[in-house]
């Protein structure tokens, strides 16, 4: 369409009412006006925040996906009544910019591209903005909409074959890829793509009894996953896709803690294991469409949780509610969903436990281990891998320790990552493993070479790579072991670090505290953060604090993230004010916690 026809198209606008979307959410019985009220409020900042930035930023918008989610931004406040922008001339131009740009994205194809070229995943993450926009507008007879909308649908009948015959890259792809054919099939009915959504959800999903996907990721939990295998549920036959995403969303609520929200990720596979803020903010509409379908009181207290604590985060959830009217009606009464427990999750190697307002983690999951010995992933970082080294985090209110951590100066392996964690009855979690550096000896003398040519291998530590057929070479080894108990306290925990081994290796405890906080009794060290020495130190934020100690030498920390990572010029590093506590092996050191 042509920017005359949408400004024309304001003049018609009276002729034609749009009441569609009122009347879809009038088919609820009843409706939540207290939430249809913030949503709006939410959906009018975002709307206002795009036209900003479309003014500041010009015609470049950056990526199809980006540019098409600023356009639902803008198209959702303007077909929905109760919102200032409701039929506003001053959005019908930036439309027709953001929607000419999507279109001219799209390759012939079919596909778009995000990185990945040509890409059926990134073309199917699109396809559910497109589709949510296309099915909110039906019925509706305003000819900018509908002229939107007609478009939207053209691009999503172009893009099906493609989608339907490609392929994926990780494993919540398949399920982003089967809720965009379903989308897809709205417009354009095709047998072939539930044929091929059948033919996805075959292999099985990949959830297990604890409720963790194989990325044990929040971030694409909360952002693929679950709205995906939503979405299919609503396909007949395939209702119980929606017990899948209750088993993850009653963990999450485990793996949340109830001040900010945050989201445990530490155990997960992909990048938001560098401990990127994940909240419960972004689960808002699967907590609220199954407290509905499911009558759970629980997950009703965690929508109501997620409205009172900054619904400016929501803005994006109006649009949903247009597309699937039935979010709109009620809510069971909720009750408080974080309530004091403590779980092992087995398949992960995560403790969980909160008290009161205080919540902790405790994490011996790297894929570095399975059943508590190396595996074919020792010593290796990369995408896909779970390889935080945090051993604990620990929240009250404000107060946040983000990490804690161990890094001994041993063979430039970096930082600790146990084996091994147990729990104990009386609420004691023990973490524990060993760091085991070889020797190589010489080459038995069935496996010489006369010409001194050896297979080029990776060390058994993983270290690093060299012509010497490591795997056939007799080695000797040096060791250092590691051991962290964690006591609960009345006030905070009780932490006893011990070392057993190789003695002379210096170690440091590493504390990340979350920034905003006053730190004080420590000794600032440039460029490093600061040493505790002394009987304590103090980190305050408000009226709240936290003592800890003891400290330990005055030796400055030395610190490695391990050889894997210098050699790609690389650190493993947390954002946040650190604390070290130092000494050298052999190393017992109990460090107190206290809130108060």
């Amino acid at each position: 369409m042509h920017r005359r026809t949408f400004l024309s198209g304001t003049a018609a606008s009276a002729a034609f009412a749009l009441s569609a979307p009122e009347l879809a959410l009038g088919r609820a019985q009843a409706k939540d006006a207290t939430t249809l009220a913030l949503l709006t409020r939410a959906a009018d900042q975002l709307a206002a925040e795009v036209l900003e930035d479309l003014e500041g930023a010009g015609s470049g918008r950056g990526s199809a996906r980006g540019t098409l989610r600023q356009l639902r931004r803008l198209f959702t406040p303007y077909i929905w009544p109760d919102s200032r922008y409701h039929h506003s001339a001053a959005l019908e131009a930036p439309m027709e910019t953001l929607l000419s740009q999507v279109e001219a994205a799209q390759h012939d194809d079919g596909t778009f591209s995000g990185g990945n070229r040509h890409s059926p995943p990134d073309s199917a993450f699109l396809m559910e903005d497109m589709g949510a926009m296309t099915e909110a507008a039906e019925g509706i007879r305003h000819p900018v909409v509908r002229d939107i909308s007609n478009r939207l649908a053209a691009m999503m009948r172009k893009a099906g074959p493609a989608l339907r015959t490609g392929g994926i890259h990780t494993p919540n792809h398949r399920w982003e890829l089967s809720a965009a054919l379903a989308r897809i099939d709205r417009v354009d009915p095709n047998p072939a793509y539930r044929a091929r959504i059948d033919e996805w959800l075959a292999e099985g999903v990949d959830i297990n009894a604890e409720g963790i996907y194989s990325e044990r990721s929040s971030n694409y939990a909360q952002a693929v996953s679950n709205p995906s295998l939503l979405r299919l549920s609503r396909l007949p036959g395939l209702e119980g896709l929606k017990q899948l995403v209750r088993r993850n969303l009653e963990t999450t609520i485990d793996m949340a803690e109830p001040h900010y929200g945050d989201v445990e990720t530490i155990y997960s596979r992909r990048q938001d294991q560098a401990q990127s803020k994940q909240t419960l903010h972004t689960y808002y509409l699967q907590y609220r469409e199954l407290a509905q379908d499911f009558d759970d009181r629980r997950f009703a207290g965690v929508v109501r949780w997620i409205e009172q604590n900054d619904s400016s985060q929501l803005g994006d959830a109006l649009a949903d509610f247009l597309d699937h009217p039935k979010l709109a009606g009620p809510i069971p009464t909720p009750v408080q969903p974080f309530v004091d427990f403590q779980r092992y999750f087995r398949t992960v190697n995560l403790v969980r436990e909160r008290r009161g307002d205080m919540t902790a983690s405790f994490y011996a999951g790297s894929d570095w281990y399975e059943d508590g010995e190396p595996s074919r992933f020792y010593n290796a970082i990369g995408s896909g891998l779970a390889t935080n080294p945090t051993l604990m985090r620990l929240w009250k209110g404000p107060l946040v320790i983000d990490a804690i951590r161990v890094i001994p100066d041993f063979f430039s392996m970096g930082h600790f990552r146990p084996s091994d964690i147990d729990l104990a009855d009386d609420g004691t979690v023990t973490l524990s493993g060993e760091m085991r550096v070889p020797y190589y000896l010489p080459m038995p003398a069935e496996r010489r070479d006369p010409d001194g040519v050896y297979a080029l291998s990776k060390s058994v530590d993983g270290r690093f790579n060299s012509a010497l057929d490591f795997s056939h070479r007799p080695a000797h080894f040096r060791r250092l072991a590691i051991q962290m108990i964690a006591r609960p306290q009345a006030d905070g925990y009780a932490l006893e670090f011990t070392t057993d081994g190789e003695a002379e290796v210096d170690i440091a405890i590493e504390i990340t505290l979350r920034p905003g906080g006053t730190l004080m009794g420590v000794q600032d060290v440039s460029g490093v953060g600061a040493i505790l020495t002394g009987a304590e130190a103090t980190y305050t934020v408000g009226d709240q604090a936290l003592r800890f100690g003891p400290g330990g030498s005055d030796v400055m920390p030395r610190l490695s993230s391990g050889e894997q990572y210098s050699w790609a010029g690389g650190r493993l590093n947390l954002a946040g004010d650190k604390v070290y506590i130092t000494g050298q092996t052999p190393f017992s050191h109990t460090l107190t916690f206290a809130f108060g």
